[in-house]
């Protein structure tokens, strides 16, 4: 279920950033060419017969101009998608200035994306039963003598934790030692849940940041082995187009990266306080159970 989740993320955000890279950018040449035809026009039009202007002025009976206020929401609302359109179009033609390697960097953001949403879902939801709660509630059971009522909590959750309590609770009958076998069986297979799939974040950070170094490297190699063969007028055109991509791909590497290794090391972070917690909890288990064995 976690893969199939990360897959579905995984898409979403490739679908979901590959879309303004492609955008196409707004042309307004054909809008300017539009408007200036229409301004033609009006002005074509609005030229009559000087006579017969001041005549039907004369005529006519003077009314109260109103003010066309439709003209001016048109103009609101066409400024308001010019904005939108504008956005897009500069991130695709940051991502188009960048060359071959943006395309690589982007996958590793889409991978960064998922593997960090579905780490996130696991650890402060699935994983996170509020242990004190959790322990408090096995404790009285165990301390009333009520082992299967504590067993049947425990099976109540999916988290590690639970799981490991579990395993040394349905194991109350045997040896302290026999307990602690259960809980370390039990420990092996729930802890690399914890901190499955968290190393890709680094490795994730660290290849995007070397992706973008390598873009850079073909931007100045393509940049100046066209130059050095280029004439004098498409020169700097040519150390342009290669210097934006050298640039480019460095920034986005980095963007990538930066984010990526802080919500690393946020992760992590959260991953080793549950396994504090496991650690803490199953020896008071331990300890609890050896204590309810000697009393009876």
């Amino acid at each position: 279920m976690p893969r199939s989740l990360m897959m579905a993320i995984l898409m979403v955000s490739l679908l979901a950033l590959g879309g303004p890279c492609l955008a196409q950018p707004v042309d307004s040449t054909g809008g300017a060419a539009a408007a200036t035809a229409d301004t033609t026009a009006a002005d074509t039009t609005a030229a009559p017969d000087t006579a017969q202007a001041v005549d039907t002025t004369a005529a006519a009976p003077t009314t109260p101009v109103q003010p066309d206020t439709s003209a001016a929401a048109d103009s609101t609302a066409r400024g308001h998608n010019a904005g939108h359109g504008g956005l897009f179009s500069s991130i695709a033609n940051f991502f188009r200035q960048g060359g071959f390697a943006m395309w690589f960097i982007l996958f590793f953001l889409a991978v960064g994306l998922a593997v960090s949403t579905e780490r996130f879902l696991f650890l402060y939801f699935k994983a996170n039963i509020r242990p004190e709660d959790f322990m408090a509630r096995v404790a009285d059971l165990i301390r009333r003598g009520s082992i299967e009522g504590a067993i049947a909590s425990a099976a109540d959750e999916d988290a590690p934790l639970a799981r490991i309590i579990e395993a040394a609770l349905r194991n109350y009958r045997g040896t302290e030692r026999d307990i602690q076998n259960a809980v370390d069986e039990m420990a092996l297979a729930e802890l690399p849940r914890l901190n499955a799939r968290l190393s890709y974040l680094a490795v994730v950070a660290n290849v995007a940041t070397m992706t973008g170094l390598l873009g850079t490297i073909f931007g100045l190699i393509q940049a100046f082995g066209a130059v050095s063969v280029a004439d004098p007028e498409t020169r700097g055109r040519i150390l342009a187009n290669g210097i934006s991509v050298a640039m480019n791909t460095t920034a986005f590497g980095l963007i990538v990266a930066i984010p990526t290794l802080i919500v690393h090391s946020f992760l992590s972070s959260k991953a080793d306080q549950l396994v504090d917690d496991i650690d803490r909890y199953s020896v008071m288990v331990i300890n609890m159970l050896a204590q309810a064995r000697k009393e009876a």
